[in-house]
Order: C-alpha cells, then structure tokens, then sequence
C-alpha cells in the first residue's frame, strides 16, 4: 500500500499513516514525503508503535517504508510532562530569566519529567537560547525527553540544538497519556 503524504501539514502525514496501518494486520505500507519535519515525525511515530522504518531517497521525495506484524511491541512509558508554551514565564527579561531559574531548579529536583514539550516561542529555548540549551542537554543527559514541535520550528526557521522534533500527533499522545501535565 503507498500512502502519499507529499505538502501535507502537521499532523497529517502521521494520522494518515496511523490509519492505514490500522487497516492492516500486517505487512509493508511506503509513506512518501517531501519535507524533513514530516520524514522525522512519520519514523517517530512509527517507531513508537513498535514498527521497523528504512527510508529511500527519490529525488525531492523520500520514501518511507514501514512494516507492521514482523516486530515485537515497544511499550512507551508516560510520566509527567512539562507543556512549555513560550520561552518566558511573563514577559520581558524578568520573564526569561524566570525561565531559566525554572528550568535549572528543575534540574535540581529528585524525580523529573518523562518528557519536557516545546511549543511555539518555547522552540527558542531549544534553538537559541545557550543557557536554556545547556540545561536541556543536561536534562537529556539525565534521562528526561526533549521534544520540540516540528511546525514551529519551520515556522521560525529554526534549527534544534537540543533534545528531538514533535509533531501533534506526538504531542496529544504524551498529554492524554502522561502522569500529569504541567503547562507553562
């Protein structure tokens, strides 16, 4: 089965390719995209589920194939999940700073998030901001998920330095089936 997901917007490639592999017991399905984001977010998804991907290069086009009924699961584990909305906390520099002081207390706590979720301006903290990069990366070191949202990213013309691109699929996923949402 092909499934052409080629100029589709955030999320669609993913809920197509979710519903066609839902209309299968096993067997190949071949996604084909034509921007980075979507390739990332298809693999993501896909992997997720337990679900073996190769890619193939065609061109502007990337092919993606995904097998289902020939692997074993992979059960995701949920814990608590930071939602971070924008780079501040307020506005301004107060703002920023308060941030910061929230992320690298955060650092310092006994148990951390599963997951921490970037969202719209929150994508800098991922991108461009070198101290919030820093505690990020040490985060990830430590075992916490680093997500920022593919859209916004493009959106922003931003490049990630830290931590994984989200789409929404992704991220309603993590929020439905977290211990518990902190949204900032």
């Amino acid at each position: 089965m092909k499934i052409d997901c080629t100029n589709l917007p955030c999320p669609e490639p993913v809920i197509k390719t979710k519903k066609a592999l839902e209309s299968i017991d096993e067997g190949v399905i071949d996604v084909i995209v034509n921007s980075d984001i979507s390739k990332q977010n298809v693999i993501k998804f896909a992997s997720s589920q337990g679900f073996s991907v190769s890619e193939e290069k065609d061109g502007k086009k990337t092919i993606l194939s995904i097998s289902k009924g020939f692997t074993c699961e992979i059960k995701q584990e949920f814990g608590k999940v930071l939602f971070l909305k924008d780079d501040k906390i307020g506005k301004g520099k107060l703002g920023k700073q308060l941030m910061i002081g929230l992320l690298s207390s955060i650092l310092e706590q006994e148990k951390l998030p599963k997951t921490i979720i970037c969202v719209n301006k929150a994508v800098f903290l991922s991108t461009k901001n070198k101290d919030a990069i820093k505690i990020l990366k040490t985060l990830s070191e430590k075992g916490v998920q680093i997500h920022s949202c593919g859209a916004c990213l493009e959106h922003f013309n931003l490049k990630l330095k830290v931590g994984e691109v989200a789409n929404a699929y992704f991220v309603a996923q993590n929020l439905m089936q977290s211990e518990g949402v902190i949204s900032l």
